[in-house]
């Protein structure tokens, strides 16, 4: 009984496997049905766009869709420079005794654009003593008393001395007491004729300054300073 089911296994195998090969002629299995895929063709986007380019079995292409270029807004006109701020300049009177100054001062200010634009600054000026030699009478005096000094090793400088007269100094002192010093060592070297005097007395200068002028300012100035004008120079 085995065998028999055995070899009827056996027979059906055969037979199936000859009927799929299509040995059985008509009673070979049907061609199979052609697959259909509907849903693709749903998910399709746009298909009306695409076409077929001539020639050479080229692919389709898609007609690019056109893009809009938005225009370049226009930049707003640039800001005008600002003009150049006039140059300015600082300028100086040299120093002067006071009663000049101030009347410098006040010539300066009758220009209504200088007022209360200048500065100052004062300095007091101690006095000056010397040994001097003099008063020589003319310049072949002067220049025979400069040869004896220098024979002698003696130094010296011409000076004109207010009230007193030209002459020669044999040294420049800061007080009378150092002058008459330094006259008691050139009388023992032989100048028995030198002599002490005040040169000038302690006074107090004043410096004028106008820090911050414009060219115009400056020619305004100059005008009202008059003849002094020519005295200014730039602050150093």
């Amino acid at each position: 009984m085995l065998r028999i089911l055995v070899l009827a296994l056996l027979l059906a195998n055969v037979a199936l496997a000859a009927w799929q090969a299509g040995w059985l002629g008509p009673l070979a299995r049907p061609a199979p049905t052609p697959i259909r895929e509907p849903e693709r063709l749903a998910q399709q986007i746009e298909p009306q766009r695409l076409r077929l380019l001539d020639g050479g079995g080229q692919s389709p292409s898609v007609t690019p869709a056109p893009v809009a270029v938005a225009e370049p807004s226009p930049q707003p006109p640039e800001p005008a420079a600002a003009p150049a701020a006039a140059a300015r300049r600082c300028w100086q009177l040299p120093a002067l005794p006071s009663a000049q100054a101030q009347a410098l001062r006040r010539a300066a200010e009758s220009q209504a654009g200088l007022r209360g634009r200048h500065t100052e600054s004062s300095q007091r000026v101690p006095e000056r003593w010397l040994v001097y030699l003099g008063p020589l009478p003319d310049a072949a005096a002067l220049a025979a008393r400069r040869a004896a000094l220098r024979q002698a090793g003696l130094d010296q400088r011409s000076v004109d001395v207010p009230g007193v007269g030209p002459g020669l100094a044999l040294g420049t002192y800061s007080s009378d007491e150092a002058a008459r010093k330094a006259l008691a060592e050139v009388q023992q070297r032989g100048v028995r004729d030198a002599r002490v005097v005040r040169e000038r007395a302690a006074s107090e200068t004043i410096t004028l300054r106008w820090p911050d002028l414009t060219a115009p300012e400056t020619d305004a100035l100059k005008e009202a300073l008059g003849p002094a004008g020519r005295q200014l120079a730039p602050c150093p």
